[in-house]
């Protein structure tokens, strides 16, 4: 897991894209609040994203999410399946939008679409969406998102792995 971390520090390009067009910055990982997990574990911030959340390590390798608006729950069992997610996914939100099946690979779709309009008409050294997500996942080795949908919507249902800060457990964020 720290390898991935480390490979994208000293891979200024990846980061870069990681952080501008993924929302996954190493350089902000002061969280809103102190939380831990719900048995005390601790939770280690490795990442913000663009809405104000935190990504954190969990004893073991688990990744969790700490959003701003107190939602969050487990990402996945991985660095790397959570990185697949967040490179793959047009967002963890609108994975989450809807119920597994074919109306959320068309949802997903539409939101990609609206992601490449935007994205590949900017001229501000963004790339396309589509080679975006390719090179960052041959660069990382990264899984499909698709593959890890079911995953994913199993892992946000573990209260085991809801932040807990001074004011309570997060809420799932579906």
């Amino acid at each position: 897991m720290t390898d991935l971390l480390e490979t994208i520090r000293a891979t200024p390009w990846l980061a870069e894209v990681l952080t501008d067009q993924f929302g996954f910055d190493l350089a902000r990982t002061d969280p809103m609040e102190d939380v831990h997990l719900p048995g005390g574990g601790t939770l280690t911030p490795i990442a913000g994203d663009d809405a104000g959340g935190t990504f954190m390590l969990a004893a073991g390798g688990a990744v969790v999410y700490a959003g701003a608006y107190g939602e969050g729950g487990l990402i996945a069992s991985t660095l790397r399946e959570a990185l697949g997610l967040i490179v793959g996914l047009p967002s963890l939100q609108d994975a989450l939008d809807r119920p597994l099946g074919d109306g959320m690979r068309a949802w997903l779709e539409e939101c990609d679409e609206e992601i490449r309009r935007e994205w590949d008409t900017r001229g501000d050294g963004w790339l396309p969406l589509d080679e975006a997500r390719m090179r960052v996942r041959e660069a990382l080795d990264l899984p499909e998102a698709e593959g890890l949908l079911a995953e994913f919507h199993a892992a946000m249902t573990d209260g085991a792995y809801r932040p807990v800060s001074e004011h309570g457990a997060y809420r799932p964020m579906r």
